[in-house]
Formats: structure tokens, C-alpha cells, sequence
């Protein structure tokens, strides 16, 4: 393209691009061209859209100007370097710009390249442009939360559901268990910190992952192996369960804060607490407080007052007039100082001289004034503290140290502390702690508890704090009951209070500190384990059970009054070897070996034995039935071992009186099943007359009754119709004959036990069935059943009875459809009246559907007894004996049948069968 070619891009039709900028602008990029001569930007849509211009042809300086002031020197300086450059050269940035329309901060990506006349000269920058905020703000995301991940001071973990795999760990986890993060991932959480069995943290985790519920808790000890020493941390624990995409729990994300320093500094503030408040209060250094811009003396310990050489009776003077000596040496200066601006005044070694009786005494201070701020933050006054530097160098450094403790505790340490100051109670300060077990906020500072806590009103807590007031004794409650209005709600709380009296150099007790320890969760399981101890010696007295205890270092064995009276000893603690003594010699050492198993290292612990005794009372042999759990220090070594005994001696005569009688009732059971036995055979006995000599005569009747009808039927007359229904009659008695002897045989008699394939069953009694199939142009859909356990020539007998019946009782001019289905149901999904003859925990439900004529559903259990119809026999033929065979097959089988239908609506037959 020659300079011609190019002219200027001002003058160039624009239209001429419109194809790539389609394909571009479907890509999210705009087309710009610069003009150097005419210092233009000519801009497509697109462009126009990513920086908010209303015109095509902005300057340069006006695109220049949309630059964020942190980029526009960067970009600036390759773009001119890009347009002054002796060759055609290509420039890639991306950066920030405000929108010229709404001034909306967005990244953008420009690139472009310049084009060159012949001569060198810049004719055109041409490029494309590209928004590109949400690319740089999701990189800057990501950057984030993994820089967060990898420099969190907070130690966090993934560990999967599978074996507790650590999924991942950021490095700040691993320095709290003393692994590095690539000692941890893809192991198991025992196999990468094996010293954390035993204390719970696998339970946890897997709690955890099975309820979905997150564990937290606050200064959770460990016992971890860290620069190969065991060491014990506390940590803040968090176990939060892990979802993946589909929601369901596939592992627990672990957030451990140490608070190891925090714990160990709050035990060793404990610790120190009565001795940095007797320190403060008998210190052999001076202590003041004075307040206002008057600087009036409200507090003065002995050493101070000692100082001042002003007498005893120094507080509620104003220090400037108690010491006018001090004028000129720059003390009165610096309290108006620390007053004003609030700022503490360490003097250093300073030298102040005081008159004591007239004469100015020369003395060498440390002094320190220290404002004191009210709960707003504001000055309301200077304490004073001092150390004679020749006498007391160290007890000045004691001094500061406990002061600073002092302070701190006061301020930060989770222990409740006020300062009541007269006999009224007026809340002098109280930590955020103590406000909180009141319920108030900073308001109360400076009121009468009373008035501050009306709830206390009634409560003996006023009480006592007067009687410190009284008396200037140190009074302790634990456990004190307080009822206190919490949120708007009334609630009881306990606490450990101390009440410590407070005295003026007088000795007068002008104030007390107050402080208290919740202990409402401590109080509130005693009382249930109280609760509990009561309900377990109730149940051991109610089932008359006596309990024992063999400490295992002294060989001691304490036993309760009943164990005692049981044994007829006179004594409940005695040596475990006077103990064995009274067991029965036969049974002594059997026992010995019992209690030493239990007592074994890596053993359950547990103890049971029964075994016989002498009385040592009245010398009669008893039967005892013992049970104990021994109890182990953490090295296996046993400690204890507790239990309970009981008196089975007159269970033991019980229970062999049952056997005789079980005896007893055994031989009379053999007795009835020999007349049962006996009974079974007559009844097969009358099957072979039914089966023989009755049927014969009926076939004889048949026989001569066909003779006759066949040769005489003319000269018969009227009588064929008797011969006609006598054949019938002899008809139906010989299958009611043959009916009665297939009910026989069923309840007399049964095949082996053997698995039978039930579809096999159906589909041959199917065959049998081909010819009522065709008359009645039945449909049988039949399912995939099962194969239960059974008697193949029964199971076939009850389906050739119910299919049959589904298709003879069909409604006249509707051909019968029969439907067999099969499913499995739970025992406990039976339906409410069916008793199977056999329980187990699953039954095959196999159901024969029809749509025949139906019934009365009230008629559901009548038709499964012998004889019983509900139809005429000239309706429908048969016995009534079909469906009670039925019901005997599938009793036989450890099963139940039931049927529901309603006239007109078809019949269901279900028979459930064991599976």
C-alpha cells in the first residue's frame, strides 16, 4: 500500500472496513485509526461503547485524558514511542480508563500498529480495542484468594471423606502441626499426624461429614509433635462441612487460629492475680490519684502518703495546696500537662524536694503521671507513681511490670472486675466483661449497683457487700445464683465472686473490688450429674444391687452397705483378700482369673462372673452374679476397677423349678404329637377310602347311568331327566370327593423344602389351563416372579386354583384379564391384618389381579373357609373348597393371603411369601 493508497484517515471513507468490523465487533473488539495529522481518534461503535465517547473523532489528549493517572504515563510513553519509531512497529497494552460518558472505571486492552509513508513519516496508527474488566477482575480474584489462602495466618486444610485424605493444606496449617504442607497432602489425617489418635479429632471429622451439622470450638487442646518434641497448643477449631458441585458432603474444610500464647497468658494472669492486688495495695512505693484540674487527691497508698510528710488525712485535698513546696521544680507543669493533652510524663531519675516539719528533704523519684481516661475517653484525672531510685531501684521495676499487668488485666483480661467505691456502691469502673454479665452498657460507670442492676434487688449480693463494708473481710460465694436481665430477658446465671475491701490509709474500707468468673455451664452440669448420681442409686436400691470399688495401688475395696449385707460382712472397707476369702473355694480361683483378664493392659476392661459365696454371717452358700469395668491411667496401667453384684440365688431355684416344669411339659408335648401322629394317619387312612372306595361306586353310578342313557333313553320317558340329574349329582360328589382329598393331602402332608422358580410353575399351570383360556378368550400378562423356597406340586395348585377362579368368575360379555406381579416389601410395610405363619425381615408380594364380578369386601376372610360361597351352583360350579386350599398352600409356606375387591370391580389376591 503506497502513501496515496493510505492518504489520511480522516479523509479515507470509513464504510470501507465494515467487514472486519463485523467479524471483529462479534468478537468484542473495536477498530480505532489515529490521524497524526489532524491529531484525531476515529472510532467504530464498538470503541464508542468501551469508552463512553458521544464523538467518532476525539484528539488524542482527550483519549490521553480517560487514562487512569496510574497508567496514562505507561501507555503515553509506548504510544509516542510506537509513533516516533524509524520503522513500522506494534504496541500491546492494557489498562484503565473512566468512561467519558458516566466515568464507570473499566480495564481495557488496546494493540494496534503504526504505518509508515515511504519516507519514514507516520501516516496512521491503526488497532483494535477490547474491555477487558471482568478478564483482569476475575485474575485479580483469583490471585487474591489464593494469596489469601497461602499467607493466611489462620491454618486451613480440605481433608476428603475417603480415609480422611488431607486434600490440601496452606502453609500456615502445616506450621501449627510441625509438617510442611507437602508432608500432609494425599494422607491420611493418622497417618500424616499419628499422635493425634486417641484424642477424638478422627470422630469429629467423620461426625462432621455424617450429620452435616459444623463443629467449632474455642481453645481446643492438641497434643502435636512439632521439632520432634511432643508439645500441647490451643487452637480456635472450625470443622465446616465440604460440599462439591452437587451438594453433597464430600469432605470438611479445617480453620485452626493458635491461641496457644493467648491461653498461656491468660493461665499465668490467673495465677497472678491476688498477688498483683495485694502488690498494689501494700506496695512500698508511692501510688496517688488525683483528679480534676485541681488535682484533688482521691486515692494515696501508705508509701505516698509517707512521702507527702502531710499526715494521714490527705485525701480530698487539692495536691497543689498539700505540697506549695513543689512549686518552681516543674511537677505542678507536668500533671496540668498529662492532664490536658492526656499524655503520660516518665520523669526519670528526678530529684523533689518536700518539707517534712519545716525542712526541705531532698529525695530521688522515678515518678511516673499516668491520665485516666472515664468510658468516653476522657482525662478525669492523674495517678501518681514514684520509686525511691537509691532505696527501691528494684522494686520500682517490680513496680512497673505489675502496674502494667495490673492494668491490662484490668482492661483486657476475660475475668469481671468493678470497683464499687462507698457504702451506696457507686460504680467506680467496671471492664466491658463485668457489664456484660449485667446486661448494661457503659451507663452504669459512676451509679449505685442498686440503680444500675435494679434486678439485684432482693438478691443477697447487696447484702454481702455491705457486710465487706462492715466488717473489711474478704468474702468468696461460689457458685452464686444471681438472677440478671440479659437482653431484654431474665435469666439465671452463676459465679464465683470474690469481694476484696478496699482501705484509705486510715484503714477505713472505703471501696471493694469486685470480681467474678461465669461459671454457669460448670454449675449447671454439676447439678445435672447431681441429678444423675441420684437417679443411679435410686436404680441401684430399686434393683437391689450392690456396688464395689477395688482401688488397685492400696488393695483397698470399698463397698456399699447392701454389698456388705450381702456377703454378711460387718465392715464396708476390707482387703481385696478378705473379700476373695468368702468366695466359694471351689470357684476362687476361677475368679482371681477373671478380675486379673480384666485388669490386663490392651483388655476391654470389663468384668463378669458368676460364681457362689459363704456368708460369712450366717454360713449359707449364695449365687452372686458380678459385673465391673476397670479404668486405666494413659500408659495402660490399671487404676481401678468398679461394678455391681447382685443375689441370683433365688433366680438360680426359680429358674431350675422353670426347667423341671419345661421338663415336665416337653414329655406332655411328645404324648400329644404321638395321638397328633396317630391322628395324621387315621386321616390318611380315610384319604385312601375317599380316594378308593368311595369314588368307586360314584364311577359305577356314572358307568350304568351312561349305559342307560345311551341304550334305554327312549323308552325312559320322563325318567331321563332323573337319570340326567342323578349323573350330576354324582358329578359334583366326586370332585367335592376329590377336592377334600387335595385339602387332605395339603394339611397332612408336604415335599421337601426345595427352590422353586415360580414363573417355571405358572407357565405349566398355564397348560393345564388352554382349554378355559380359549372359551373365556382370556388375557394373562405375567410378570417376572420369583423363586422361593418350597413345595413345586402345592405353589402349582394354588395358582391353578386362583387363576382359574380369576377366569370363571368374569362378568358375562367381558373377557377375563388376569395381571401376576411380584415385589419385595419390608416386614414392617405389611399391611395392618396380614400375619405371615413364618416372620422374617422381607416377603415376596405376589398379586393376582382380575376384572372379573368381584365382592363384598366384608366377605374377605369367609371365602378362604371350606365350604363357603358366595355364589349359587347354578351360577358359577364348584366345591368351595378351591380357596382354602389356597390359604393352606401359602400357610404351609410360612405366609399369609388376603384379597380385596368390591362388586363389579374386579378381585386382588396377594399372597406374601418369606424371601
Amino acid at each position: 500500500m503506497n502513501d496515496a493508497q493510505l492518504g489520511s484517515a480522516a479523509n479515507r471513507p470509513f464504510t470501507q472496513r465494515h467487514t472486519i468490523d463485523f467479524a471483529l465487533g462479534a468478537a468484542g473488539l473495536g477498530i480505532w485509526e489515529y490521524d497524526p495529522l489532524a491529531d484525531q481518534v476515529q472510532w467504530d461503535d464498538r470503541c464508542l461503547e468501551i469508552f463512553g465517547f458521544l464523538s467518532r473523532n476525539p484528539s488524542y489528549q482527550e483519549v490521553i485524558d480517560r487514562i487512569h493517572p496510574d497508567d496514562v504515563a505507561r501507555v503515553d510513553q509506548v504510544l509516542q514511542r510506537t509513533m516516533h519509531s524509524p520503522q513500522e512497529e506494534a504496541y500491546d497494552q492494557t489498562y484503565r480508563i473512566f468512561r467519558a460518558d458516566t466515568g464507570q472505571l473499566r480495564w481495557v486492552r488496546t494493540w494496534g500498529k503504526s504505518h509508515l509513508n515511504s519516507e519514514g513519516t507516520l501516516l496512521q496508527l491503526i488497532g483494535v480495542a477490547q474491555d477487558v474488566t471482568e478478564q483482569v477482575l476475575s485474575e485479580q480474584s483469583q490471585k487474591q484468594v489464593l494469596a489469601l489462602f497461602e499467607q493466611s495466618p489462620v491454618g486451613i486444610a480440605i481433608i476428603d471423606e475417603a480415609e480422611l485424605t488431607f486434600q490440601t493444606a496452606n502453609p500456615f496449617y502445616g506450621y501449627l502441626v510441625g509438617r510442611s504442607p507437602q508432608q500432609l497432602v494425599g494422607k491420611p489425617l493418622l497417618e500424616a499426624l499419628p499422635e493425634l489418635a486417641g484424642q477424638g479429632f478422627d470422630q469429629l471429622l467423620r461426625g462432621v461429614i455424617a450429620t452435616g451439622t459444623p463443629f467449632i470450638a474455642s481453645e481446643v487442646k492438641v497434643d502435636l509433635v512439632r521439632n520432634k518434641l511432643l508439645e500441647t497448643i490451643y487452637v480456635d477449631l472450625a470443622y465446616q462441612p465440604w460440599r462439591n458441585a452437587t451438594g453433597r458432603i464430600s469432605g470438611v474444610l479445617v480453620v485452626a487460629t493458635d491461641v496457644t500464647q493467648q491461653v498461656q497468658t491468660r493461665q499465668r494472669l490467673q495465677e497472678s492475680t491476688d498477688q498483683i492486688r495485694v502488690m498494689v495495695e501494700s506496695a512500698p512505693f508511692p501510688i496517688g490519684v488525683y483528679t480534676g484540674p485541681e488535682m484533688n487527691i482521691r486515692f494515696a497508698n501508705q508509701a505516698i502518703i509517707d512521702v507527702y510528710g502531710k499526715g494521714p488525712d490527705v485525701i480530698g485535698k487539692n495536691y497543689p495546696e498539700l505540697l506549695p513546696e513543689l512549686a518552681g521544680q516543674r511537677i505542678f507543669e507536668q500533671l496540668q500537662q498529662v492532664y490536658t493533652t492526656g499524655v503520660p510524663f516518665a520523669s526519670g531519675t528526678q530529684r523533689v524536694d518536700i518539707d517534712h516539719g519545716g525542712n526541705l528533704v531532698p529525695y530521688y523519684f522515678n515518678y511516673n503521671f499516668t491520665p485516666l481516661f472515664d468510658a468516653n475517653g476522657q482525662v478525669y484525672g492523674v495517678m501518681n507513681t514514684g520509686a525511691d531510685v537509691t532505696e527501691l531501684e528494684t522494686a520500682r521495676r517490680q513496680l512497673a511490670e505489675s502496674e502494667a499487668r495490673f492494668r491490662s488485666l484490668i482492661e483486657e483480661a476475660p475475668v469481671a472486675t468493678c470497683l464499687f467505691v462507698g457504702r451506696d456502691l457507686r460504680i467506680e469502673v467496671a471492664n466491658d466483661t463485668m457489664i456484660g454479665y449485667w446486661g448494661k452498657d457503659q451507663t452504669v460507670i459512676g451509679k449505685p449497683l442498686i440503680e444500675a442492676v435494679p434486678e439485684l434487688a432482693g438478691q443477697p449480693f447487696i447484702q454481702l457487700l455491705d457486710e465487706v463494708f462492715t466488717t473489711g473481710k474478704t468474702i468468696e460465694l461460689k457458685a452464686g445464683r444471681a438472677q440478671l436481665e440479659v437482653g431484654g430477658t431474665l435469666g439465671t446465671y452463676y459465679f464465683d465472686f470474690t469481694y476484696k475491701p478496699l482501705r484509705n490509709a486510715a484503714g477505713d474500707v472505703y471501696a471493694i473490688m469486685d470480681m467474678a468468673v461465669d461459671v454457669t455451664q460448670q454449675e449447671l452440669a454439676r447439678q445435672a450429674l447431681a441429678e444423675n448420681e441420684v437417679a443411679l442409686s435410686n436404680a441401684v436400691e430399686l434393683a437391689e444391687l450392690g456396688t464395689w470399688t477395688l482401688d488397685i495401688a492400696t488393695g483397698t475395696t470399698k463397698l456399699s452397705q447392701r454389698h456388705a449385707d450381702m456377703f454378711g460382712l460387718g465392715m464396708t472397707h476390707l482387703p481385696y483378700e478378705t473379700a476373695l476369702a468368702i468366695v466359694h473355694p471351689d470357684d476362687r480361683d476361677w475368679v482371681q482369673t477373671a478380675f486379673e483378664q480384666a485388669l490386663q493392659p490392651g483388655s476391654s476392661g470389663q468384668y463378669q462372673a458368676e460364681y457362689r459365696i459363704i456368708n460369712a454371717h450366717t454360713k449359707q452358700q449364695q449365687l452372686i452374679r458380678a459385673r465391673g469395668q476397670a479404668t486405666f491411667d494413659i500408659h495402660g496401667k490399671p487404676l481401678r476397677i468398679a461394678g455391681i453384684t447382685q443375689d441370683v440365688t433365688l433366680d438360680r431355684q426359680l429358674q431350675l423349678a422353670l426347667e423341671n416344669e419345661v421338663q415336665n411339659r416337653t414329655q406332655e408335648l411328645a404324648e400329644a404329637n404321638t395321638l397328633l401322629t396317630h391322628s395324621n394317619d387315621n386321616l390318611q387312612q380315610f384319604a385312601y377310602v375317599a380316594s378308593h372306595d368311595l369314588q368307586e361306586p360314584l364311577r359305577k353310578i356314572q358307568a350304568f347311568g351312561d349305559i342307560l342313557k345311551t341304550q334305554y333313553a327312549a323308552g325312559l320317558g320322563e325318567g331321563a331327566d332323573l337319570l340326567e340329574r342323578m349323573q350330576a349329582a354324582s358329578s359334583r360328589m366326586s370332585i367335592l370327593i376329590r377336592d377334600l382329598l387335595n385339602y387332605s393331602r395339603i394339611t397332612t402332608r408336604r415335599e421337601a423344602d426345595a427352590p422353586v422358580p415360580l414363573n417355571q410353575v405358572v407357565s405349566a399351570v398355564l397348560t393345564d389351563l388352554e382349554l378355559i383360556i380359549s372359551e373365556t378368550g382370556a388375557q394373562l400378562h405375567i410378570g417376572p416372579l420369583p423363586t422361593v423356597t418350597g413345595d413345586q406340586g402345592q405353589l402349582g395348585q394354588l395358582f391353578q386354583n386362583l387363576l382359574a377362579n380369576a377366569m370363571k368368575f368374569h362378568r358375562s360379555g367381558t373377557p377375563p384379564i388376569v395381571d401376576v406381579r411380584s415385589q419385595l416389601v419390608a416386614a414392617e410395610a405389611l399391611p395392618t391384618g396380614v400375619r405371615p405363619a413364618r416372620l422374617v425381615s422381607t416377603y415376596y408380594r405376589l398379586d393376582v389381579i382380575d376384572n372379573g364380578i368381584g365382592f363384598d369386601q366384608k366377605y374377605a376372610d369367609r371365602i378362604f373357609q371350606v365350604f363357603q360361597r358366595l355364589h349359587g351352583k347354578q351360577q358359577f360350579a364348584g366345591t368351595g373348597i378351591g380357596l382354602a386350599i389356597c390359604e393352606k398352600v401359602v400357610v404351609n409356606h410360612g405366609g399369609a393371603i388376603m384379597a380385596t375387591s368390591q362388586p363389579g370391580q374386579g378381585a386382588t389376591f396377594s399372597i406374601y411369601l418369606p424371601a
